[in-house]
């Protein structure tokens, strides 16, 4: 018998064991690929677990430095970006609400407004700087940084000729002070509104991207898992041999490839998906924090027009009804935030509704004839004032902002966490089962060799 018997004479034990040792190595040239014989049968199937474990190797490494790079982004420039839009849009509607409340003092501007306005101004132009620097030369938020930075010195010269004839006495300062409020309402802060609006839905595609189910992934690595366990099946009834040892592993490894995706997809999915309504909750309390601003000046104007402006309180109104009204910004960001962040969001409505009767009682005070009490209570120190009340709003506003935009970036960094590893783990455990599905096929063929 020559020593290209098929293996069932091995296992007979038809051949000599000295013959078996002597055995050549196997010439893979010298097999044939196509033909109904074992060794063609063999070499056909195992190029097609190879090829199956390749392909899912590079899905695997494309999709998930795809992954990778959409959370990365999220993560930083996306949120970065809407963060400035939203400090920028409330550092500036608070310069404008801190303008009319100084100019409502008269001749003799409070120190602690002043320093406030002045503080806006700073804190806006460094935002307004590093927006510029993260946006690219073809973003579409470009033209809206440029617009803001071109309006900027205009409103403050603005403000600046309205105090200057306000402290002369002369009714000029009004008109000054009513058209650099009428710029940042009309100009200024819908062009940051636009842009943040824009880096919000910037956001909200990366974390789509990152989240997404990779179906080519998972579709090739079934398929490529389907055909090694049926190879391994069909293997061991012609061989009646419990198991191939290569097959087994590359089963095994395409298996674990397979369950890493899913679980860091799960996990990526349901983190940031928590970072979905924090941002949630984070733009209605920004929205809701523009409003108070806004309101804020509108109370002041009121104020600085005397006798005409009594019948001009709608837009504070308005504005206040936005937050707190049903279906408002407070109940959208509570219903975002969940239970985590429904005492802080209490705390911000319930100094809203503080501030809303300090205003009533200070309307009260300028429609009853007593100026001078209604004055005092927009800018002074009684912590039953509108002031003090604003104060209190505003601060309970910035920490439950601070407390979402904390919550936002744990889930968002979660995220990331999860995928991380995941373009070069799974990519090294498909490119291995390749390796051993070529072994478990070889060992097969060698027996023919």
């Amino acid at each position: 018998m020559s020593v290209d018997a098929p293996p069932t004479a091995i296992r007979r034990g038809v051949l000599p064991l000295a013959r078996l040792r002597s055995k050549p190595p196997l010439r893979w040239r010298s097999l044939p690929v196509a033909g109904p014989s074992t060794p063609a049968r063999l070499l056909r199937l195992g190029a097609v677990l190879v090829l199956g474990c390749l392909l899912t190797a590079v899905l695997s490494l494309f999709s998930g430095l795809s992954r990778q790079a959409a959370t990365e982004q999220g993560h930083g420039r996306a949120t970065e970006l809407t963060e400035d839009a939203a400090e920028l849009y409330r550092a500036l509607a608070d310069a404008d609400a801190m303008a009319t409340s100084g100019y409502v003092a008269g001749g003799v501007e409070p120190t602690a407004v002043r320093a406030r306005y002045d503080d806006d101004l700073a804190r806006a132009a460094d935002r307004l700087v590093h927006a510029a620097g993260e946006l690219a030369p073809a973003d579409p938020g470009r033209p809206l940084v440029t617009t803001v930075a071109q309006q900027l010195p205009r409103y403050s010269a603005m403000i600046e000729a309205a105090r200057f004839y306000n402290r002369q006495g002369l009714p000029l300062g009004q008109s000054y002070l009513g058209s650099g409020s009428a710029l940042i309402r009309d100009s200024v802060l819908p062009a940051i509104e636009q842009l943040r609006r824009q880096q919000t839905a910037a956001l909200a595609q990366d974390y789509q991207r990152g989240g997404a189910i990779p179906f080519a992934v998972l579709l090739v690595g079934a398929a490529a898992l389907a055909g090694l366990l049926d190879a391994g099946r069909r293997e061991r009834r012609r061989t009646n041999r419990i198991l191939n040892p290569g097959l087994l592993t590359a089963t095994a490894l395409v298996l674990l490839a397979l369950l890493w995706w899913v679980g860091a997809t799960v996990f990526t999915d349901v983190r940031l998906s928590q970072a979905t309504r924090h941002g949630a909750a984070s733009t209605a309390l920004d929205d809701a924090r523009a409003a108070v601003l806004q309101a804020r000046s509108n109370e002041s104007l009121v104020l600085v027009a005397r006798g005409g402006g009594r019948t001009s309180d709608a837009g504070y109104t308005a504005r206040l009804d936005r937050v707190l009204g049903p279906g408002g910004l407070l109940d959208t960001a509570s219903a975002a935030a969940g239970p985590a962040g429904a005492l802080a969001i209490d705390e911000v409505r319930a100094a809203a509704l503080g501030w809303r009767d300090a205003h009533g009682q200070l309307r009260a005070l300028d429609d009853g004839g007593r100026y001078p009490d209604a004055v005092a209570s927009a800018i002074g120190t009684d912590p039953a004032g509108s002031r003090s009340a604003f104060e209190r709003l505003d601060t309970a506003l910035g920490r439950a902002l601070d407390e979402q935009r904390a919550a936002l970036d744990r889930s968002a960094g979660a995220a990331r966490s999860a995928l991380t590893g995941l373009a070069a783990g799974p990519t090294v455990l498909a490119l291995l089962a390749a390796a051993a599905a070529a072994a478990g096929i070889a060992i097969r063929v060698r027996e023919y060799g």
